[in-house]
């Protein structure tokens, strides 16, 4: 595969994954605390020879070795110049605000501002923006998935079956007074990693407490995913398009070679 053909290989395997990001983007925009995805890529400048092969850190689509990796990868010429080729993808969690929705339910809360909420999952702490609660049968806060809504007491939330209010700075309370607060806390959002059901997991020492900090929590309202759909739909027109081209190209690439390999067996 020559230089040519290996930049629209590249660039049409960069365009797909884009366009899996994008396309599950596109279908949470009605999640509740939903944050879109976004994915970036790198490169980096090969030698020439044999010092092509990826560093041992380096990979792409999880290919590190001569043998998982096809030509030009595999088959180095000796005397080949240096070509850049794409390092790992990553991608991006964007944390901005989505609009907050009435939906006057006592149990819903919505966060204004930086910060997750805290759930207990039987893998261990996990964070997230929706704030969809209800109470088990035990009286505890939980959310859709029957996970335990922590407090600031690093705890669940026992409420029971009283009519609650949720002050903004997440103070709970019955008519016999205070049950708790709600625990808000502050994740880096270079470290978010997708842990399913809409929540997040870090590293525990990535974690900071951010109750006291500004915004609030808000009582009968939910925040909206920050997902939009029109700019989601452009992003996929404009993705597919250039996936398309990248297709064209390497066709016109593959006939080109088919037509210079022909004339090398007539000559």
């Amino acid at each position: 595969m020559d230089s040519g053909a290996w930049a629209a290989v590249n660039g049409a395997l960069r365009t797909e994954m884009r366009l899996d990001v994008l396309a599950n983007n596109l279908a949470n925009v009605s999640t509740n605390g939903y944050k879109e995805n976004d994915i970036t890529f790198d490169s980096y400048l090969t030698g020439p020879g044999p010092e092509q092969f990826p560093m041992p850190d380096q990979s792409f689509l999880g290919l590190r070795g001569p043998g998982d990796i096809p030509f030009p990868f595999s088959s180095p010429a000796t005397n080949a110049i240096a070509i850049t080729y794409p390092a790992a993808p990553s991608t991006v969690t964007k944390v901005n605000q989505g609009a907050l929705q009435l939906t006057s339910n006592p149990l819903d809360v919505a966060i204004e501002g930086d910060g997750f909420f805290v759930v207990n999952t039987p893998q261990g702490r996990r964070y997230t923006r929706d704030g969809a609660f209800e109470v088990n049968s035990f009286g505890e806060l939980v959310n859709k998935d029957g996970f335990q809504v922590f407090g600031d007491n690093e705890g669940p939330l026992v409420i029971g079956s009283d009519p609650i209010s949720i002050a903004k700075d997440g103070t709970i309370s019955n008519k016999n007074g205070t049950i708790g607060r709600l625990l808000r806390v502050g994740l880096p959002e270079e470290s978010l990693k997708r842990a399913g059901r809409n929540l997040f997991e870090v590293p525990d020492n990535q974690v900071t407490d951010l109750t006291d900090a500004k915004g609030g929590f808000h009582q009968g309202y939910l925040e909206a995913s920050n997902a939009n759909v029109v700019r989601g739909m452009t992003q996929m027109i404009d993705a597919n398009r250039a996936f398309e081209s990248y297709m064209k190209a390497i066709q016109s690439l593959d006939g080109l070679d088919a037509q210079a390999n022909q004339i090398g067996r007539l000559g």
